[in-house]
């Protein structure tokens, strides 16, 4: 599953800021390969991935990373108050604004902390990636837009061909 590659850097600080608030419990959403389940297994109480594609979950063996994988979409998801952090790992561009607004809004009401990596420069993909039809990019974010709408800017670097700025972001929870 390709992911946008972000900056080990930007990962870094990521599980940093993850780890030094409440975190007990951890809604991946879009988990793809698993990455942030790996990263994290040990680390905090409990796991969860939100996956909307069945395939992914099967291929990457979703269920050894993570004590629990949900089968949703995103969007139509509203338990973000069972979680104390959600991690959206390139999942932004995969939807359009109205719908991406939307989840930042219900993350925003559910008051926990948010974490975001998304290509901030033009990252094309057109179609299906592996088959999986939510893979198409719908969306571009700039920075810009992403501070308007409550992130604060974690890190800023490029992927490993040098040919995508990615940001890492925090959303602060509003109390």
């Amino acid at each position: 599953m390709p992911e946008s590659q972000q900056p080990i850097e930007g990962r870094d600080l990521m599980i940093e800021r993850i780890l030094a608030g409440p975190c007990s419990h951890v809604l991946d959403v879009g988990a793809g390969s698993g990455k942030w389940g790996c990263l994290l297994k040990g680390k905090v109480r409990h796991l969860t991935a939100l996956e909307v594609w069945v395939p992914v979950v099967e291929k990457y063996r979703l269920g050894d990373p993570y004590d629990e994988v949900v089968i949703s979409d995103v969007r139509h998801f509203n338990q973000w108050d069972e979680y104390d952090v959600a991690i959206l790992g390139d999942v932004l561009e995969h939807m359009n604004r109205a719908s991406a607004l939307t989840v930042i809004e219900r993350i925003k009401a559910a008051g926990i902390r948010a974490f975001l990596t998304v290509p901030i420069s033009l990252c094309e993909q057109d179609g299906t990636v592996y088959g999986n039809p939510y893979e198409t990019h719908l969306d571009q974010w700039t920075h810009e837009e992403l501070e308007a709408t409550g992130w604060k800017l974690l890190h800023r670097g490029t992927n490993e061909a040098g040919t995508v700025e990615i940001g890492t972001y925090e959303l602060e929870p509003i109390r």
